[in-house]
């Protein structure tokens, strides 16, 4: 069940009911030269209509834009914000729909930086939660990696998974660079480029479909234990 596709009145029976909304995070990031800039916002929109599916909550628009990487700059079409705008312009979003009745609100993200992240959970814990959606422990289901990085093994699978027509599998390139050289490009510290980095960071080329059904299945049933436990909270 989709807000932005409803009437108001419709919207208003709703609130008479359920005042719980779930909002999809995306992001305009690049994901390498293999996976599109949307490939965050198509994940948590999908995780988000399945939840509804299941629960009857109502689904808002999609924000797509979140906080990336300074370094990712040079990579064209990348858009970015800080956690302050992100948090103040989203709560803001927010309010609106308190003051009509909503009163809990369900973020969704599948996009884990730790600034993006935190600008979430900024806004009113006493009414907002927040779910990393590839928070999970997903080891024994990947070759190459211990966990998810960017647009590596695991997110190229679900991807593959999800929408096989969207990855271009002749522009995959497996990149690493080791965490304790990485670390300050994550905690936002260095924006310069990541010498030799075509935007992704693991290994893309372990990824299969088979593996993305099996990642976005435990992805589907986290979320849904998540939002069962916390809409109770």
């Amino acid at each position: 069940m989709k807000l932005e596709e409803c009437t108001w009145p419709e919207v208003a029976g709703y609130l008479q009911a359920n005042k719980r909304l779930i909002v999809p995070i995306g992001t305009c990031e690049q994901h390498g030269g293999h996976l599109p800039l949307n490939t965050d916002t198509l994940v948590a929109e999908k995780v988000a209509e399945y939840l509804s599916s299941e629960t009857g909550v109502m689904v808002a628009p999609t924000l797509s834009y979140g906080v990336n990487l300074p370094c990712d700059r040079r990579f064209a079409g990348t858009c970015s914000t800080t956690k302050e705008l992100l948090a103040a312009f989203l709560g803001s979003i927010l309010q609106w729909w308190r003051e009509q009745g909503f009163a809990r609100f369900f973020l969704l993200s599948a996009h884990g930086d730790p600034f993006h992240i935190e600008a979430l959970k900024t806004i009113d814990p006493a009414t907002v939660r927040v779910l990393e959606l590839y928070a999970f422990d997903m080891t024994a289901l990947l070759e190459k990696q211990q966990g998810p990085r960017h647009a590596c093994e695991a997110e190229t699978s679900v991807m593959l998974y999800l929408y096989p027509e969207k990855v271009q599998k002749q522009a995959m390139q497996d990149f690493e660079t080791p965490f304790a050289e990485f670390a300050p490009y994550l905690m936002h510290e260095k924006t310069e480029a990541i010498k030799g980095s075509p935007g992704n960071q693991g290994y893309p080329s372990y990824a299969s479909a088979a593996k993305g059904k099996k990642l976005f299945a435990i992805m589907e049933q986290h979320a849904l234990a998540w939002l069962l436990q916390v809409r109770e909270s």
